[in-house]
């Protein structure tokens, strides 16, 4: 008879572990492709229009003007990417893209899919870094006019989320 009154406290535990488990992560988290090591960034701005800024770090170039120019087409041709750098450092084994966009228009995985569909796979983007920039007030005291950026970083976790144990919390609610 005592189980009786601890069933709902029992449904109610099932029911936070499945809603918990199933936000682990955003949408675009979720389709980001294995393999690309993703940082996200944010940066507080004051003034201005808030941008995303990508930085892809890309192995396979082997020269700046011809693979840079056939990742700059091939990023200009997605839809709200403003503008794209390319980043070439002979010998190293990363090159860069860095690319300014509307995070309402492309994500960073269509990026990275466009840069990699490229002349039969040649060019593969080890990793993305996102600095996305969000209007905030700057703490403190500032002359007018001037700019504070605050640099936050946030690695996303590919599948690990570390909850508190629902188990322990339902075992001593149960052991009274």
């Amino acid at each position: 008879m005592k189980l009786f009154p601890s069933l709902p406290v029992l449904a109610f535990g099932l029911l936070l572990v499945q809603a918990c488990g199933t936000a682990e992560q955003p949408a675009e988290q979720a389709a980001a492709l294995p393999g690309v090591e993703r940082v996200v960034k944010e940066v507080v701005i004051t003034s201005g229009a808030p941008v995303a800024i990508a930085d892809l770090g890309i192995e396979g170039m082997s020269c700046e003007m011809m693979c840079g120019g056939s990742i700059k087409k091939a990023l200009a041709k997605l839809p709200g990417i403003a503008s794209t750098e390319i980043q070439f450092i002979e010998g190293d084994e990363r090159d860069h893209a860095i690319v300014t966009y509307d995070e309402t228009k492309v994500t960073d995985t269509e990026m990275v899919e466009a840069i990699q569909a490229l002349h039969d796979g040649q060019y593969k983007v080890l990793s993305v870094t996102i600095t996305k920039q969000v209007r905030g007030t700057a703490a403190g005291t500032e002359p007018a006019g001037e700019q504070q950026e605050e640099g936050v970083s946030v690695s996303l976790p590919s599948s690990d989320v570390v909850l508190p144990s629902i188990i322990t919390l339902l075992t001593s609610v149960f052991r009274r």
